[in-house]
């Protein structure tokens, strides 16, 4: 016959359980971003990869970039 898991539980000495410890919690980085699903044609994000690896950047600081020179 299988013993019940909390009979197990009840053998466990306080000195063998283990200590939490207490870890802050860390601030989102994302905090002041929103997610926005957006589809572009194949070829022009193809281009936008190749255009940030050659500026050691990324789509998404193009984008960024792009749509705040837009809206001034």
């Amino acid at each position: 016959m299988s013993k019940n898991p909390f009979d197990k539980l009840k053998e466990v000495k306080s000195n063998d359980v283990p200590k939490q410890r207490v870890v802050p919690i860390k601030a989102n980085k994302r905090d002041g971003e929103q997610s926005y699903t957006l589809w572009l044609d194949k070829e022009l994000i193809k281009t936008l990869k190749i255009k940030a690896i050659e500026d050691n950047t990324n789509v998404k600081n193009i984008i960024e970039e792009a749509v705040r020179v837009y809206l001034k």
